[in-house]
């Protein structure tokens, strides 16, 4: 954390929050403890304990982080890290993994094995059971109620995940755009809170969102919850707009009402004016802490090429002491009576994966 960050909290309803991950992007002019760059001697360090961890076959749904093998000093950094994501700015650029030499296999464990180190628990990012997904344009349209934003090449506005900590590998860039731009919701609320109060108090009631086709079990196809939600001190935002945007179908007219739409409107543009770019190279791992920064992707060009595509692989984790949640937040999925933390996505049917070579 910088020494220079202000220091978090408490935080309140119909208050500006304060803390290091309150920022915007001049204030990242000068930075770079967003960034690290992997040493040889880490990257020599990672691909050992690739190597050891698939030597009796390779199956990462049993690797944690007690098989994934990582000297005191490596250990000691990547715990620095977490507390730069989980405390600190809320993300972390992870530069310089070797993925074209180590092949897609190796790069996802490495990838695998970091993020244990970040969290400690993988989710379910779709009904379909995946605990590593692909995010790559395979044809699909926002207008399709149901579509998933990472597999469009379509801009994706700012949003959150249904997890603590969201990572991303990129095995391959775009030709052009693509860019992960970040935007801090402390920041965003902190400046809707002086522009539009009314809007702010309008995104502290429920939502209505869509599922958009992947169901939990005797659940209903839609759900609720605020965008601003305060509990225990903390800030943690909720923000789904394409889930947002198609719950309208399931009712005869609108559930959200058209100060939450206009709200939603307004979050989207004051994140755009606040937002901090980072672009993809190959090899590059990004990890965000999920309350606290918004994520949006650029629409992209890919190359003709298949196997040049833009190509990344994204992973959702839960950190058993992580900041306190709202109750409301298990809305989405699980309950507080069989789960130790809400998250992930699962249908009727759901079986953990780990699928390496697609959807």
């Amino acid at each position: 954390m910088n020494p220079a960050d202000p220091v978090r909290g408490p935080d309140a309803p119909m208050h500006p929050v304060r803390g290091p991950a309150v920022w915007r992007a001049d204030d990242m002019a000068g930075r770079d403890d967003w960034l690290h760059v992997l040493a040889e001697d880490e990257v020599a360090e990672l691909s050992a304990a690739a190597d050891e961890a698939c030597a009796g076959g390779f199956d990462l749904l049993g690797l944690d982080r007690g098989r994934f093998d990582l000297s005191s000093s490596l250990s000691e950094t990547l715990a620095r890290i977490r507390s730069r994501i989980i405390d600190g700015l809320g993300f972390v650029q992870i530069r310089g993994l070797p993925v074209a030499r180590f092949g897609r296999r190796k790069a996802a464990t490495i990838f695998w094995g970091i993020a244990q180190h970040f969290g400690d628990e993988v989710v379910s990012q779709n009904a379909r059971g995946n605990l590593l997904d692909h995010v790559k344009d395979i044809g699909q349209e926002f207008r399709d109620p149901t579509s998933r934003g990472p597999y469009t090449r379509e801009r994706i506005e700012y949003h959150t995940d249904a997890c603590d900590v969201v990572g991303l590998l990129c095995l391959h860039p775009s030709v052009s755009g693509g860019e992960s731009t970040l935007a801090s919701g402390g920041a965003v609320h902190n400046e809707m809170l002086c522009r539009r109060p009314d809007l702010v108090e309008a995104l502290l009631e429920p939502v209505y969102r869509d599922r958009r086709g992947e169901v939990p079990s005797g659940r209903e196809p839609w759900y609720a919850m605020p965008v601003f939600n305060f509990f225990e001190g903390h800030l943690s935002i909720t923000n789904e707009p394409s889930y947002i945007d198609s719950v309208a179908r399931f009712f005869d007219t609108n559930p959200n009402s058209p100060a939450q739409l206009e709200g939603l409107r307004l979050l989207d543009e004051i994140a755009e004016e606040l937002h901090f770019d980072i672009a993809f190279e190959a090899g590059d791992m990004q990890f965000l802490h999920n309350h606290t920064v918004m994520h949006s992707r650029q629409a992209f060009t890919d190359f003709p090429d298949p196997a040049r595509k833009r190509h990344l692989l994204r992973i959702w984790l839960l950190t058993h002491d992580g900041r306190p949640v709202p109750p409301v937040f298990f809305e989405r999925n699980g309950s507080p009576d069989t789960s130790r933390r809400p998250g992930g996505i699962v249908g009727t049917d759901t079986t953990p994966r780990v699928p390496l070579d697609g959807l």
